[in-house]
């Protein structure tokens, strides 16, 4: 608990400081170096909390809540959110490449084949049991979205890319848990179907339900 909330304090702290640099009219000595500014204020929480021996990850995302927000606690940045954005959208990408090459290099294929038949039945147990339970615990409690059933299969069938059981896994191999080659190992094979299975059959499945967005705008034409 305390290296939680040692990062949170640390992340605040310079997430403020570095948003006020950018963005005070008058102090703001940093407003032409926005994109610079962010990314020390993520580095620099890190490298802090690091050294206390706090949580460097909380640091980190607290000091990007903060500087995302900056509205929010009165500093004002909405010149620079296109310039933001763009810088954003384009380190994610690269970050999500890095993570898949990460997860690729740790893969040990004696050991995927090794577990292969069990990772596959885990696989699908999360893709056709546990996933849908998660889905329909959240969705149907949530009166105000007013989700339909098509909606709700829909969202049991779509996923995500898988970047973050990569970076989980990445994080388990580097910190030697054990067993962490069988992890990466199922990670991948988790990654590799669904990709195969549910990510190439996404647009299908959302024209049978009726839920893809060119049917939608078509049926309020």
């Amino acid at each position: 608990m305390k290296v939680a909330v040692g990062g949170i304090l640390i992340g605040a702290a310079i997430g403020f400081v570095i948003s006020f640099l950018v963005s005070h009219v008058s102090f703001g000595f940093l407003r032409d170096y926005t994109v610079i500014g962010m990314v020390v204020a993520a580095l620099l929480s890190y490298l802090l909390a690091d050294v206390v021996h706090v949580s460097g990850f909380m640091a980190t995302f607290v000091a990007g809540l903060i500087f995302g927000n900056a509205s929010d606690f009165g500093l004002h940045m909405e010149a620079k959110q296109s310039e933001i954005h763009h810088f954003s959208d384009n380190i994610t990408v690269m970050m999500r490449m890095l993570i898949f090459i990460l997860l690729g290099s740790q893969v040990d294929f004696s050991m995927m084949m090794k577990y292969l038949w069990g990772g596959v039945l885990v696989v699908f147990i999360l893709m056709f049991i546990a996933r849908p339970l998660t889905v329909i615990t959240c969705a149907l409690p949530d009166r105000k979205a007013k989700w339909t059933w098509r909606e709700i299969l829909f969202m049991c069938w779509t996923r995500e890319t898988g970047v973050i059981p990569a970076a989980l896994s990445g994080m388990v191999v580097g910190m030697g848990v054990p067993y962490a080659e069988v992890i990466a190992a199922v990670t991948f094979l988790a990654i590799l179907i669904t990709i195969l299975v549910q990510a190439s059959t996404t647009p299908y499945v959302a024209r049978k339900l009726g839920v893809d967005e060119v049917d939608t705008k078509q049926g309020t034409a």
